[in-house]
């Protein structure tokens, strides 16, 4: 099969001529998706014919399941190809299909351990997170109820994007979508009230979000969200920095990816509006990608340093829960995608679990100090001692075998080694046991030591 994708011949040979062992998903999203203008066939005319599925496998291929989806779809046009009525050009292009999706079904990507990692990455970050702003900070867990559709209009492909990760390929939401249903959910709810409670709140939002000149605009080209509430500036200044950070929010589980579709149902009705038209319908499905039901982000909020106002981030909190619960984020929010559902026990296990690690570490830590403390005395106990002294310890770290070989080898061991051994025989209980037994019963040993001793010059043994 001859490259899809413009590439030069050594990339090809390095990652396949459809990308098919490219091992991360989001650069198969950047760089490698295909188009539906692709020669995939050609007409008796020699016309290309263009390649409807091109946009839909694209996606398929960096979804869960992706291998057997597109090995089906391959059986699926292999199929079709060798019905008994098929003319030769559809026969031909069933075919060119068939081997476009098998060669995308080879895609090498296997994120469970990635998943893993990511979610062992994210609660850490929590943990860190926390510690480093105990006070200024809040981390809400939302869990999926229906799927999201994030970033849509980012991608190669018309309104087919999705955020991924670019080290793990995994789905993400960015701190700027987070803010942005924020914001629209504390809009709202200013929208909604009225006199000094209104201006309070205005403040409240100004303080949280920060303003610009550019959101107070009134013209024909540009109407800013916040001119309603200009009357309420007063003559303060339009431009102001806020003072919390909205920061991006990964998965703690599995954050499963499924290929979604919506249909233009019957565009020659919509351009004509004649009813005879709705027979001429062949509506075609619309493929997107989007995050699956359950999975679980960590959306983390932190005073950039601009205020140091907890009740900023109380509110700013208030109105995230509400835009996740309530309004819901990303795309297609009114055909139910995006919206969440509170899991303060998941953030409740993520605390005793980051409490668990953090005991042990101290104790750890604890440990590791008192084993530190008891080897800084111990060498300064032994830096202490005679060389006698020390000879003397390692003696008695042998074994009664040891020992006694010691003693039978003495006389070509060094002076202070002979010395060592002669006064623990007359000084320490057990090795004076020993030497009274050897010289009832071992002279060969006995004798030798007690030569040694007087010519050293040594105390009397017992």
């Amino acid at each position: 099969m001859n490259p899809a994708i413009p590439m030069p011949g050594d990339v090809a040979a390095l990652i396949g001529p459809l990308a098919e062992r490219v091992e991360n998903r989001s650069l198969l999203l950047d760089k490698f998706v295909f188009h539906k203008h692709w020669p995939i066939a050609q007409d008796e005319q020699g016309r290309e014919i263009k390649w409807d599925e091109a946009s839909r496998w694209s996606f398929m291929r960096i979804a869960d399941g992706a291998s057997a989806l597109l090995s089906r779809e391959a059986d699926e046009r292999r199929r079709k190809a060798g019905g008994r009525n098929v003319e030769p050009k559809n026969r031909d292009r069933y075919l060119a299909e068939a081997e476009m999706a098998s060669g995308l079904s080879r895609v090498k990507w296997d994120d469970r351990e990635l998943t893993t990692l990511r979610s062992r990455h994210t609660r850490r970050f929590i943990a860190l997170f926390r510690q480093a702003h105990p006070e200024n900070s809040s981390v809400i867990v939302g869990q999926l109820e229906g799927r999201l559709a994030i970033n849509l209009a980012d991608s190669l492909v018309p309104n087919a994007g999705i955020c991924l990760d670019r080290l793990f390929g995994l789905p993400f939401i960015p701190g700027s979508a987070v803010k942005g249903v924020c914001r629209h959910a504390a809009l709202q709810e200013i929208k909604e009230t009225t006199g000094e409670q209104q201006a309070a709140l205005f403040e409240t939002f100004r303080s949280v979000f920060g303003t610009a000149d550019s959101d107070y605009k009134h013209e024909a080209k540009h109407q800013g969200d916040l001119h309603p509430f200009r009357h309420l500036l007063g003559d303060r200044s339009l431009d102001l920095k806020g003072a919390v950070s909205f920061l991006p929010a990964y998965p703690l589980n599995e954050a499963r990816m499924v290929v979604d579709l919506t249909n233009v149902h019957t565009p020659e009705y919509y351009r004509s509006g004649r009813m005879e038209d709705l027979s001429k319908e062949n509506p075609q499905p619309n493929s997107f990608p989007a995050v699956e039901v359950g999975a679980q982000f960590a959306f983390c909020l932190v005073l950039s340093g601009v205020s140091t106002d907890s009740h900023l981030l109380k509110h700013a909190q208030r109105w995230l829960e509400s835009a996740l619960t309530v309004r819901g984020l990303g795309a297609k929010t009114a055909a139910g995608y995006g919206w969440f559902s509170l899991r303060p026990d998941v953030l409740a296990d993520i605390e005793a679990l980051e409490l668990k690690e953090r005991t042990a570490s101290e104790a750890a830590a604890r440990a590791s100090a008192e084993e530190a403390a008891r080897r800084q005395a111990e060498a300064e106990r032994q830096a202490s001692l005679s060389p006698e002294d020390l000879a003397a310890e390692t003696l008695l770290r042998l074994t009664d075998e040891q020992f006694a070989l010691f003693g039978k080898e003495l006389g070509s061991k060094p002076e202070i080694e002979q010395k060592a051994f002669i006064r623990l025989l007359s000084s320490h209980k057990e090795k004076r046991e020993r030497w009274k037994t050897w010289k009832k019963k071992k002279p060969e040993i006995a004798q030798p030591i007690e030569s040694l001793r007087s010519k050293l010059n040594l105390p009397p043994l017992p």
